[in-house]
């Protein structure tokens, strides 16, 4: 008899560390699974910070774009209209040349 009293206790123990084990399992499995669902949300909390930070660098960087064609605009303008003044100074230089070859002059008014 005790040896049947004996195996039978002996059977529920190590019937208790199977469960027990399989308990372990199952929520090392569990703490597996909420870790892989922590990342996910981690990552997807990151990307949504970074995207927003990603608009501001967006619109900062398109604003920071207009000032420069418009920067551009003004100095091509500038560059443009120096040209355009030398262009002239060395036209009217040349017609003063011509006028006086043939003994004329401009009439210049004074101040």
């Amino acid at each position: 008899m005790f040896g049947c009293e004996e195996r039978r206790s002996k059977n529920k123990r190590v019937q208790r560390a199977r469960d027990r084990i399989k308990k372990d399992g199952e929520m090392t499995n569990r703490i597996a699974e909420l870790d892989s669902i922590c990342g996910v949300m981690q990552k997807a909390e990151f990307e949504g910070s970074t995207q927003a930070g990603s608009m501001k660098t967006l619109k900062l960087r398109e604003l920071t774009q207009q000032r420069e064609t418009e920067l551009g605009k003004a100095a091509l303008t500038m560059v443009r209209r120096a040209a355009l003044q030398a262009l002239l100074e060395h036209e009217r230089q040349q017609y003063v040349i011509e006028l006086n070859r043939l003994g004329k002059t401009i009439y210049k008014q004074r101040v």
